[in-house]
């Protein structure tokens, strides 16, 4: 009756019980108040640990990822996937990062981003990324295999999806290619280039350091597609004055699958063109305006 009395089970005994019955009954009471003691701790710790606000804010995470379409994959946050979304972030881009290890995934999670602990390799997690409306994906892994074969899931699941693959060796770049990467980086070869170049040619390094990475300089470099609606459409370089009217530089356009570097004077803008141009954040505004409307 003490033990009865003091884990207050509100236990009564409907008809007596022998000895041996009531040793039963204290251990049965005490194995499940202890049990019962036990997993409330352990929720009270892990609702400690987690943080209820972080807990409710992965909730908030995931709902956003639903709702993700012609975004970015970024699978690996090591020092190369830390640059992807850097870049991302500046250019406003909506992107997704998918990393395995725990502490990187909470570092990803902390730096503001949409986050996915899981094993980028694995088809599920990349469903939960929502690969089959994703406009690309970068395979950031240090391990070549791993790339080749995100590159191989990610293809299946989207046929258009634009694949950016690493490899730390160089004998990796032809499989990632027939895997169906778009491009393959090697970070090794072009670390070797960009230091031969400081060497042979520092201010041209500058230049495209500049354009190209420095948020602080008010010039940088842009991809722009003519739209079917474009007045540029039918328009030679010469004729469209895009220079005298944006400001922007035209330096090359794909034209056909095919990169026009330096384009000629005469060169006939058509639908789907590609352009990279030079310019200022207004300079290059207005040229993308120029590249989707049509003239009055």
């Amino acid at each position: 009756m003490t033990v009865i009395t003091l884990t207050t089970v509100g236990f009564g005994e409907v008809h007596p019980l022998s000895p041996g019955g009531r040793i039963f009954t204290v251990l049965l009471i005490f194995l499940g108040v202890s049990g019962f003691l036990l997993v409330l701790n352990q929720l009270a710790e892990t609702i400690v640990e987690a943080n209820p606000t972080a807990f409710f804010g992965r909730k908030r995470m995931k709902q956003k990822i639903s709702r993700l379409s012609g975004h970015q994959i970024v699978c690996g946050y090591g020092r190369t996937g830390q640059e992807v979304t850097s870049h991302f972030k500046q250019n406003r881009m909506e992107f997704v990062v998918i990393e395995s290890d725990p502490s990187r995934a909470k570092r990803a999670e902390d730096d503001g981003h949409l986050v996915i602990q899981g094993d980028a390799t694995a088809d599920d997690v990349l469903e939960s990324a929502r690969v089959e409306k994703a406009a690309g994906i970068v395979c950031a892994l240090p391990d070549d295999a791993a790339n080749t074969f995100i590159t191989l899931s990610a293809r299946e699941m989207n046929e258009h999806i634009t694949i950016v693959c690493r490899a730390a060796n160089p004998g990796s770049e032809s499989k990632m290619m027939r895997a169906g990467a778009h491009n393959v980086i090697s970070p090794y070869i072009i670390c070797g280039r960009r230091m031969a170049t400081a060497v042979t040619h520092p201010l041209v390094l500058e230049f495209l350091d500049v354009a190209m990475h420095s948020p602080a300089k008010d010039l940088r470099l842009e991809q722009v597609v003519i739209a079917e609606s474009s007045s540029l459409v039918g328009s030679t370089l010469r004729n469209a004055n895009i220079k005298q009217t944006s400001g922007a530089m035209v330096l090359a356009v794909n034209q056909g699958g095919k990169l026009i570097t330096n384009p000629p004077p005469d060169l006939v803008f058509q639908s789907g063109d590609e352009l990279i141009a030079l310019g200022a954040d207004e300079e290059l505004r207005k040229l993308g305006q120029l590249a989707i409307v049509q003239s009055n």
